[in-house]
């Protein structure tokens, strides 16, 4: 590669050797580099790192004066810097493709990260009611006992590869080495060297405590949510008070300086651009029923301003009327939804001119077990669209039997003059190759025998909609025996409704809403899965931010309210739906 690089080195006049133009060269670019980045910078310090390349500003030409350094390689560094948003320590450049710990080391003592007015660089820890400046604290994540969003808290471990340790470890039992990490799908050497400092087995040695700058690679989602600014001239009123206190003072240099310190609080949530709703459709009135995974939704998830954001304007944008909820870690998660629909206090929700509603939500006792923790379900519903909940049951199964991982949750309603009752489903996943797909297909299998027991505990009511998240594409034969029965999915397979931060468009049809023959007939036909406004710069990915709220997006289908078509009598639901297998 040396020959490429010196053949773009400029001739000068006068005698000089070989080694004495590349070095000349080299060291002309760095200065100007560091000139650029460095000049907040005394002069002492600008002379220590004025030969160094900074790898969060050199371009791929710059980074391929470094040591084995090729233009692929440069390219690289490029783009992974411009997905995770800057390097947060020199270290960081490991994980990128084709550099590795070993390169690094040649390397480390030729660059530097640009660094902050005081030399502290990323020593701060965010609190929205002010900024706190400290030395920050490294995070020490207990393995075996830590969730995924706890897992996540340490920088090198995303979302996937955090449910990928999770999966393993509920699989095979508890770590006894943390090199046994190496056998998780998507831990290569590279990445056990880079998160191994941070993890260990002694209880006595894990650390909750976290610094901003850690923070900003981390899952730390506890707020205080009323205290968010919307935009960084926001920022400077809020400090405003507290301008006396050089806990919160900041180098007057210049707006950049104080971005970089308050890194994704600076920026404000962008929500589509998108049409009042009006729920109605061929000038009849009509509702929206939705489901949506909020994938390990705890109440410390739940208070995430990022969370709140995308889950509260989602709903308000797309007009929903009642939403089935899967994977909440707890039941305080949903209120904490439920409150700030009410009650706004993020600045999306509080200019929203649309309709706000008056919401409600019932959340069931536990349905099962989800990785480290009980999982809960919820519904969560707007009274002013004329929405009633009636009454609300967990499917009672008998010790004996285990027709499903996650026990459905059975709510009826009464929407206008519609009544019917919703079923929300969370049935098992496959596994990170398939090992459970039986087990799946066996609750599929168990779908019509539920019917037949809310049928039972509902006599005459026909309008029963299932809705959840059915770890499998509608079209497969495992759904003949419900399509049998005259149900229709009405996401089609291949609109896929999972999301990632690696693939905005997905790949899975999973979730999804069956109706029954009859309830078709009130169906408006309008149906959809929301892929747009499902990330927030407040939400936690992985090592940086701007991540999605969860890797399901939330489906709905639409049903005129005018009239019911069955006999069914809703006004005393059943305290209780007893499972049943049937021959």
């Amino acid at each position: 590669m040396g020959g490429m690089n010196s053949c773009c080195i400029p001739k000068k006049s006068g005698i000089e050797d070989d080694e004495t133009k590349k070095s000349s060269f080299r060291k002309h670019r760095r200065q100007l580099s560091a000139t650029f980045n460095m000049a907040v910078l005394g002069e002492e310090k600008e002379e220590l790192v004025k030969n160094k390349l900074d790898i969060n500003t050199a371009t791929e030409e710059e980074l391929m004066t470094l040591p084995g350094i090729n233009r692929e390689t440069a390219k690289k560094i490029v783009d992974y810097r411009r997905q995770i948003k800057g390097f947060k320590v020199i270290e960081d450049l490991a994980l990128v493709s084709g550099v590795g710990a070993v390169k690094l080391k040649a390397i480390q003592h030729e660059i530097c990260l640009k660094t902050d007015d005081d030399g502290k660089g990323d020593n701060f820890e965010a609190s929205l009611n002010g900024v706190i400046k400290k030395e920050s604290k490294s995070v020490i994540v207990h393995l075996n006992s830590s969730n995924v969003f706890q897992l996540m808290k340490v920088k090198g471990i995303g979302q996937t590869l955090a449910e990928n340790i999770v999966t393993y470890r509920d699989k095979k039992g508890p770590f006894t080495n943390i090199d046994d990490l190496i056998k998780v799908k998507g831990i290569g050497p590279n990445v056990l060297s880079a998160i191994r400092p941070q993890l260990t087995l002694d209880e006595n040695l894990a650390t909750d405590s976290v610094s901003y700058a850690s923070s900003k690679k981390s899952s730390n989602l506890n707020f205080n949510t009323s205290a968010i600014p919307s935009r960084t001239s926001d920022i400077s009123l809020h400090s405003r008070n507290n301008s006396h206190d050089p806990a919160v003072e900041f180098s007057k240099g210049s707006l950049e300086n104080l971005v970089d310190k308050l890194g994704p609080y600076s920026q404000k949530p962008l929500r589509p651009a998108v049409e009042f709703p009006t729920f109605k459709c061929n000038n009849r009135k009509a509702v929206r029923i939705a489901s949506w995974n909020l994938q390990c939704c705890s109440s410390e998830k739940a208070n995430n301003p990022g969370v709140q954001d995308v889950v509260c304007m989602t709903i308000l944008e797309n007009g929903l009327s009642i939403i089935a909820v899967q994977e909440l870690a707890d039941k305080e998660a949903l209120q904490k939804i439920c409150d700030e629909l009410n009650t706004p206090t993020l600045p999306n929700n509080q200019k929203w001119a649309g309709h706000r509603g008056k919401w409600r939500c019932v959340i069931s006792e536990s349905t099962g077990r989800m990785y480290m923790s009980n999982e809960y379900n919820g519904f969560l519903y707007d009274e002013m669209q004329g929405v009633a909940l009636v009454s609300s049951t967990l499917l009672a199964m008998d010790k004996k039997q285990k027709p499903f991982t996650r026990r459905p949750f059975i709510a009826t309603f009464k929407i206008s003059g519609f009544d019917c009752a919703l079923v929300s489903v969370h049935l098992k996943a496959t596994g990170l190759e398939n090992e459970d797909i039986g087990r799946l297909q066996a609750e599929i299998d168990n779908i019509p025998s539920l019917i037949e027991a809310i049928r039972t505990a509902l006599p005459g009511e026909n309008d029963i909609i299932l809705l959840g998240d059915f770890n499998l594409s509608p079209d497969t034969k495992d759904f003949d025996d419900l399509r049998n029965l005259g149900y229709h999915n009405c996401i089609a397979d291949g609109v896929f409704t999972n999301i990632s931060d690696a693939n905005k468009k997905g790949s899975k049809t999973y979730d999804n809403i069956w109706i029954s023959k009859q309830t078709k007939q009130v169906f408006t036909g309008q149906c959809d899965v929301v892929r747009e406004g499902l990330s927030s710069p407040w939400i936690p990915k992985g090592w940086t931010w701007g991540g999605v709220v969860s890797d399901h997006c939330p489906v709905w289908a639409q049903f005129y309210t005018g009239r019911d078509l069955d006999t069914g009598d809703l006004k005393i639901g059943p305290e209780v739906i007893k499972f049943a297998l049937t021959d």
